[in-house]
Order: C-alpha cells, then structure tokens, then sequence
C-alpha cells in the first residue's frame, strides 16, 4: 500500500491501474455484484473490451456518457471502460426522472446513455428534443417488448455492444483529464455538476485507503448506491487500488446489514450519518456480533454502537468537490473529531468578514489544494458559481466547524440553504421548481424541518392560487410521478403569506425558526403511501 501513496502524479489514471492490478492480483476476487464475484483479471478484461465497444459507437475522449444504473457490476463496468477509453461518465441518481432526468442529460452534455430495464420508463418523462441530442441508449437487460420514446438516433441492447478484438492503444490519459462529472444538489439553483479530474479519484482513494487502514487482505461490504461517491470513488476504486474484496449490496437493509456483513466476511463496511441510529433501533440479534467487521465509514462517534456491535466508527470530512480534507490516520481517533487537516490541503475557519477565527470559535470551512488536480476543476456549465465558491483563493464548503488546539476539527453544522434525508442532499430549489409546476401553487418555499431519526425532513409552505382548494393529497398524488421519492415532502403547509425583505424575497429563516403552523399536514401521520407511478410525458413541461 505504501507504493500507491508516492504513485507518480502522471500515472493516477485508472488504465494503468487496472492493468497492473490484473497483472499482480490475478484470479483473486475483486468485486461480488448481483450474484457474480469479478477477479482482477476479469475486470480489467471486461471493462477493456466495453471500452472498445462504446469507442465503435463513436464515443470519443472526454465525451460524455450518463449511467441510469442501480447497484449493478453494469456501472462499474460501464464506469471502468468510459475510464480506459478517456471517456467521461456521469452517474444519475437512479431516482431521477422529468424534470431533474432531462436537466442532467441537457447539462451534460450527454451524447450516450446506458439504462437498466427496470428504469426505462423514466425516459419517457424527457422531452424529446432533450433525448434527440443522444447518439445512442443500450438498455441493460435488452430493449425487447419495450416501448421505445422517440429521440435517441438508436436504441440497442447492452450485451450487443460490439466489442472489437485487439489490443488496446496507449491509454490517452493524464491525471488532469476529467473522469466524472458528478451532481450534487443546489441550494439556491439547480443541481451543479462538479467536474471531477482523474487525479481527484485517484487523491480520495488514497485518504480512504489511510483512514480506514484497508489492506489486501479486507473485505469491503458497500449497501450504498454507486451513483454517491461514498461506493464508487470511497470504495469500488480504493479496494482496486489496494487489491482488497468489495461486496456490493443492492440497497441498505436495516434487517439484513449484519447477516448481510457476516456472510460475505466483510472486515470494513460503508454506512451514511443516520444509519446508526436505524440500527440500534432494531432489535437485538444473533447477527450483531457474528460478524468480522472491524470499522464502519462514515458517521459519528457512538459509544453505545460500538460497544453493541463490536465495530469502530470512523469520521472524516469531505464534499463531492474536494474529496477527504480533514481525516485521521488508522488507528488514530479523538473521539467527536472528524480528524486533522489533510497533508496536501490547507484548511481554515473563517467568519463572516473572511478573517480566520481562533482556536474554539466556529467559523466557516474553507480549503484549497497544495497538489494539482486532487479536488474539481469548477461547476460545469457555471462560472460565476464555480468562482463564488472559490473567493479569496479558498474554497467556501458551506459548512461550519471548529478547531481545538491540537488541530483536531469538529464538525457544527450547515451554513448552506441544504435539506439532508437519508444520506441525500436534496435542493429546496429542486424541490420548489417542481412543486411550483403545479397549477394550482403559486409560491412554494421548501425547507428542512428535524427529522426524529436525524438530519431533515423535506417541509414545504405553499400559497395556492387564488380560488384553489388543492388538499395535500392531491398534490403529493400530482407530484409522485414526477419527483423522486427521497424528495418527496413530508410536510405541506398552505399558507396566505410568508415572511419577506423589503425587495419580496421570502425569508425561509424566519418560516425555519417559526416551525409547524397548526395546520400542517404531516404525511406519515396521515398514512399517506409513497408509490412509484409513471409520468404521462405531456403533463411534463420542459425546463
């Protein structure tokens, strides 16, 4: 492991790591995905031979393709061969449909685009101006007795990608060549696409590698979805990198986390900030202890966990956009702290006039790189946010924190307007432009309201139209199909004004520190279900 942390900057691509880990690891189990183990050698085989074939469909370096993919060995393999071929690949939330679907594809610029079967339909939701600019859609699963919305110039099945035979050319390449583009959630705008170079992969692998102390030898059991980049670029890539077993679980499973662990072996397991507490809340059984896993990654000390289920929680701090900057080393730990400042980042707390703030106040997050290429290159398609997140030479995370005098950080809170459910980040802007789509609603302010779990529950207050009578029950009917479940409102609170400054804006503080009005309509107390339903495309309006 120690060689991977002096790699040379100029070879932290994943070709030339694919290739060496087929060569050095062999026949030993790399990644188990629905019902199918990988050895190195296979991946690295599989994924070269895909990236053949989507370079005969046309996709060139640095073009784009979008993955509408669950857990599956099709996205990593889908991933890998974008990789090898210098190609860009997209991760979409598998969730995604309508308006937040054509969005992506739009923003992205996205030429190519690989579904599974079980989502297909979630096409249908796009606009078909919005799916013409797509060359090609291979369907994972095949495209037999489906119903193919008009668009894409072709329609194919995933196992027919042709493959060419031969050797593969050099890879074309750099540590500074974009690898991803990756969304994640606005706060005051549609959702930014973080532009991700190979080096910054190459960078969080490694501090993953540190933190958690994963060796050859471990297993890495993953419940979380490959679209975050918690399994992908935190578990997928560094148990490649470092020659270790990942297991990929189609979803979390409260019932079936430890049965799950204890009988893939598994030494180091994923989990998100709620995850403890849904699971101290199940009752006690003969799998809490049965299993071998020494660390869970990422969430916050929990004496009364660790002590039940014989495992070590490990807290770090990171965003999409910069990767791991604040960590400690394995076995290292203060309990609380998510760690020290990362070797190759600088990082401050600064208040409201940008000035640092001493040791024991909070103060704002802020990082900048002492490496090229370790954290994103901006927000695709937007300037103006990419250099207002970066004034003053200092990337502005939105977070607050503070500092002791060993240099150990503590995490404080959200500065951001942001809604956290369930490990996702969910933008009230999403959330307000798609209820707000609603005849009936003339404004809406989403905001986050406690949930009894953790993090947030998603609340909106809405001034209807006037003459409307529309019931909470009509609307969550309306928006069902057309937002994803994660960001469905919990709360709907129809008001006749909102608090405002002097120039309109409404002030969501204020409806925040007023908290539920009587007439809230909760929707698990009203026994409302959420169930998946379909769009019709003409009740979907183009953004």
């Amino acid at each position: 492991m120690t060689e991977l942390f002096t790699f040379p900057l100029e070879k932290r691509v994943l070709g030339p790591i694919l290739a060496e880990k087929a060569r050095t690891e062999g026949d030993r189990p790399y990644m188990t995905v629905g019902g199918r183990t990988w050895s190195f050698r296979e991946i690295d085989r599989d994924a070269r031979a895909i990236g053949r074939g989507l370079r005969g469909l046309g996709v060139a370096r640095q073009e784009t393709v979008a993955l509408l993919l669950p857990n599956s060995p099709e996205f990593v393999l889908s991933w890998y061969a974008c990789c090898v071929i210098g190609a860009i690949f997209v991760p979409v939330n598998p969730s995604y449909t309508g308006p937040l679907l054509d969005y992506i594809v739009k923003d992205s610029a996205t030429r190519a685009m690989v579904v599974h079967r079980s989502l297909f339909d979630q096409l249908a939701s796009v606009p078909a101006e919005t799916l013409a600019q797509l060359d090609w859609v291979a369907v994972v699963g095949g495209i037999r007795g489906l119903n193919l919305p008009k668009g894409p110039a072709r329609y194919i099945d995933f196992a027919d990608i042709p493959i060419a035979e031969g050797d593969d050319p050099e890879m074309p390449c750099t540590f500074r060549d974009v690898q991803s583009i990756m969304y994640t959630s606005g706060t005051t705008g549609p959702s930014k696409g973080v532009v991700i170079p190979n080096g910054h992969f190459f960078a969080s692998s490694i501090t993953f590698l540190r933190a958690l102390g994963l060796g050859r030898d471990d297993v890495l059991f993953t419940p979380l979805p490959l679209f975050h980049g918690l399994a992908s670029r935190l578990g997928v890539l560094p148990a490649l990198m470092v020659g270790a077993h990942v297991v990929i679980a189609e979803k979390f499973s409260a019932g079936q986390f430890w049965r799950q662990a204890a009988e893939c072996g598994a030494t180091v397991g994923h989990t998100i900030f709620t995850i403890p507490t849904i699971l101290k809340a199940q009752p006690p059984s003969e799998w809490d202890r049965a299993h071998k896993m020494r660390a869970m990654y990422n969430a916050n000390y929990d004496a009364e966990f660790e002590e039940r289920f014989n495992v070590r929680l490990v807290e770090a701090y990171g965003l999409t956009e910069t990767g791991l900057t604040i960590y400690t080393p394995w076995p290292q730990r203060r309990d609380g702290s998510c760690g020290r400042a990362h070797e190759d980042f600088e990082v401050s707390l600064v208040g409201d006039d940008e000035m640092p703030v001493a040791d024991g106040e909070t103060g704002e997050l802020v990082v900048r790189p002492k490496l090229p290429s370790i954290m994103m290159d901006g927000y695709i398609n937007k300037p103006e946010e990419t250099m207002k997140t970066m004034r003053n030479l200092w990337f502005h995370t939105g977070d607050y924190a503070r500092r002791d005098a060993d240099g150990f950080f503590y995490f404080t809170g959200r500065k951001k307007e942001r809604i956290r459910r369930r490990g996702e980040n969910i933008s009230g802007f999403e959330v307000e432009r798609i209820v707000g789509m609603h005849p009936d609603v003339s404004e809406v302010a989403a905001i986050a309201h406690p949930a009894s779990v953790g993090e947030d529950d998603v609340r909106c207050v809405i001034i209807r139209r006037d003459g409307s009578e529309l019931a909470p029950e009509a609307l969550m009917d309306w928006l069902q199909p057309r937002m994803p479940h994660f960001m469905m409102p919990r709360y709907i609170e129809f008001v006749a004004d909102m608090p405002r400054t002097p120039s309109a804006k409404i002030e969501k503080y204020k409806l925040v520190e007023a908290g539920l009005g009587p007439d809230a309509w909760d929707r698990e107390k009203a026994g409302y279900r959420l169930e998946r339903k379909a769009a019709p495309l003409s009740l979907v309006k183009a953004s």
